[in-house]
């Protein structure tokens, strides 16, 4: 398998996502991963090119290395960690943004099944492209060949959904999406994770050995209770993200010319600020139903996920991930696709006090 990687990024023909690769069962071999599969695509790659051998540089995250379980063969599990402690193959907590940061400045392929829709912001470039990734398929005989794939940009809300997957899949927890619900503490006392309710800002923990441990000092982490649900919105002008503000279960939110989390003035000019009203949206959450109410005078148009449109005066609506709620033609808030903006380092809405404050008594 080794005659088929490169250390040399002038000897590469093209990059390997080499832990999407190992892990892709429809490449033949066995279990949930088997290095037999680097062998077959390094063979399809030279035959793509009609060359007797191509060369490619491998990335690889560090879970590929540090997991027990995937490979059946301990020797090949010894063979990858050979690979990493002699340079031929690079390793990363993520190997997606080592692998794109390399293809921008080459111009090589990567060979991979991801679309990398996760980081169409960080890369642009990717949207439209059509020579970025090269995908293996296999046909009814067990033959590997390797196409390239046209790169279709993709909606605000669908790269929100690709960002959390990732960093659910980074930190181990796509198996106990359960724990997004509740604060997490860590014990040490000097930790940014040790008092979650006090933060601005909540990080995910990270699975290790079947618990839940910080990143930072691997101590288990305390259960700290439920955490209140939050959604996530976006306001965005041309096309472009310009705000987010965070709606708190029973904690309606007001979009309009009036301050506060969701103040639209800084986006408007003379000319759009006419057809905006002081409180023109508010948003409610209920559970996990997330509602809009238009409020205002000229109206709002809500766009759903398939496109259809919705003339939103003077009602209430479900506002699903995907929709749009246009205000003016420049101008719309839409809804983040990320189920858990809280533990994504997306600013808190402070708690309700359980009981209003008592009068104040002037004298």
């Amino acid at each position: 398998m080794s005659a088929f990687l490169t250390s040399d990024l002038n000897e590469a023909d093209a990059l390997l996502d080499l832990s999407n690769i190992v892990r892709d069962d429809r490449l033949g071999g066995r279990g949930p991963a088997d290095l037999i599969r680097v062998e077959r695509v390094g063979e399809a790659l030279a035959s793509l090119y009609g060359a007797a051998r191509a060369a490619m540089l491998a990335v690889a995250d560090n879970s590929l290395l540090a997991r027990n379980d995937l490979f059946l063969l301990p020797r090949q599990r010894r063979t990858v960690r050979s690979w990493a402690e002699s340079g031929l193959i690079l390793t990363a907590d993520k190997a997606d943004f080592p692998l794109l940061r390399i293809a921008e400045e080459t111009g090589l392929p990567v060979i991979t099944r991801d679309r990398f829709t996760g980081h169409r912001r960080e890369f642009t470039w990717l949207n439209g492209s059509d020579d970025a990734v090269l995908e293996p398929r296999t046909d009814r005989h067990g033959e590997v060949s390797l196409h390239h794939v046209t790169l279709h940009t993709k909606d605000e809300w669908q790269i929100s959904v690709s960002e959390e997957n990732d960093l659910l899949v980074q930190q181990g927890l796509t198996k106990r999406v359960e724990a997004l619900d509740r604060f997490w503490s860590c014990p040490e006392p000097r930790c940014p994770r040790h008092d979650p309710a006090k933060g601005s800002f909540v990080l995910l923990p990270r699975v290790r050995g079947g618990h839940l441990v910080c990143d930072q000092h691997g101590l288990e982490m305390a259960d700290l209770g439920p955490r209140p649900r939050i959604a996530q919105l976006k306001i965005m002008r041309d096309g472009r993200e310009v705000h987010r503000f965070p709606v708190a279960e029973g904690t309606p939110v007001t979009a309009g010319r009036s301050p506060g989390p969701a103040d639209l003035t800084p986006f408007l000019d003379e000319t759009t600020r006419r057809g905006v009203s002081r409180a023109h949206l508010r948003f409610d959450l209920d559970g996990p139903q997330l509602t809009i109410t238009d409020l205002s005078r000229n109206g709002t148009t809500l766009i759903r996920r398939d496109g259809t449109r919705h003339d939103l005066r003077g009602g209430t609506r479900p506002f699903s991930v995907g929709d749009r709620a246009r205000i003016h033609p420049t101008l719309e808030i839409i809804r983040s696709g990320r189920r858990y903006p809280a533990e994504l380092a997306i600013e808190r809405v402070p708690p309700r006090p359980e009981e209003p404050p008592p009068p104040t008594v002037a004298f």
